[in-house]
């Protein structure tokens, strides 16, 4: 197995610093894992889920969104808040189209070759992403959401009117200490996405399989939010892992796999042997 760190660009030539782990033998489609707020390529389980993915045939991607005030650290400090403040959804989809194209136009050759087809997993904010990206990008087989929110306009009117008020919305990261901003370019961008109909009326356009794990005990995200999107989508596979919160039971930094993530990696990779099987047939 090897494992390259690379850079490419996304629209407006901003960055996108990741990681490609390639398997001795691939027998699945590249996977291109898209993280959530707060999050990055390198946070906690995601290089263990991405090794168990290439483990079992898939080559795949984890990247940092150019917004994510990360660059090409594996850790430490969001180095780039004027980057975090000025992202929006619109460049998310962006960037994870733009990382769709390098796998299609072969871009990572010879350790990958070029293919016809991805899968895509994301988390939280990410599988969200996830969703809306897929819907104009016909290479998509399948897509995996691990505690996806169900709309990414989903910030209350007062809420809203602080934040235009003042500028921006500001949040602490629990990681760093840091304080990260939100433009009010965000919340224009959100709400022109729920204008669109948001992630319900994007995942409706689909017409491919995809997983909807949740955690039963995530607080942060509430279940309910996979179950109300698989209540829309007759393709939808609904999977409610007992015992699990938002980080499946891992911590950052990472130490080692605990039982609930063990079982959201094999539940995953269950779905995407099902699809990769089903399309060679």
């Amino acid at each position: 197995m090897k494992t390259i760190d690379f850079c490419v660009d996304s629209y407006g030539r901003r960055e996108l610093w990741g990681t490609l782990t390639v398997p001795e033998k691939a027998t699945g489609s590249p996977i291109l894992m898209a993280h959530g707020l707060l999050g990055f390529k390198d946070w906690s389980f995601f290089p263990h889920v991405s090794q168990s993915f290439a483990e079992a045939g898939f080559p795949t991607i984890r990247f940092n969104f150019s917004g994510s005030g990360m660059g090409p650290q594996i850790d430490g400090p969001f180095e780039n808040l004027e980057a975090f403040r000025q992202d929006t959804i619109t460049k998310q989809v962006e960037d994870l189209r733009s990382m769709i194209q390098c796998l299609i136009q072969g871009k990572f050759e010879p350790d990958l070759p070029a293919t016809k087809s991805v899968l895509l997993w994301g988390h939280s904010r990410g599988g969200a992403v996830s969703i809306l990206s897929a819907a104009n990008s016909p290479q998509v087989q399948a897509i995996a959401t691990w505690s996806t929110i169900a709309r990414v306009n989903r910030y209350l009117y007062e809420a809203k009117q602080v934040w235009r008020k003042q500028g921006f919305s500001a949040m602490e990261s629990f990681r760093t200490g840091q304080l990260l901003k939100s433009s009010v370019e965000f919340l224009e961008d959100v709400e022109q996405w729920g204008k669109q109909g948001d992630v319900p009326t994007f995942l409706h356009r689909l017409k491919m399989p995809v997983l909807l794990l949740h955690g039963a005990e995530d607080t942060s995200v509430p279940p309910d939010e996979s179950e109300s999107l698989a209540a829309i989508y007759p393709q939808a596979r609904l999977s409610i892992l007992a015992g699990a919160n938002h980080k499946f039971n891992s911590n950052h930094p990472f130490t080692k796999p605990n039982d609930v993530l063990i079982r959201a990696v094999q539940k995953t990779l269950d779905f995407y042997r099902d699809i990769c099987s089903v399309v060679k047939e």
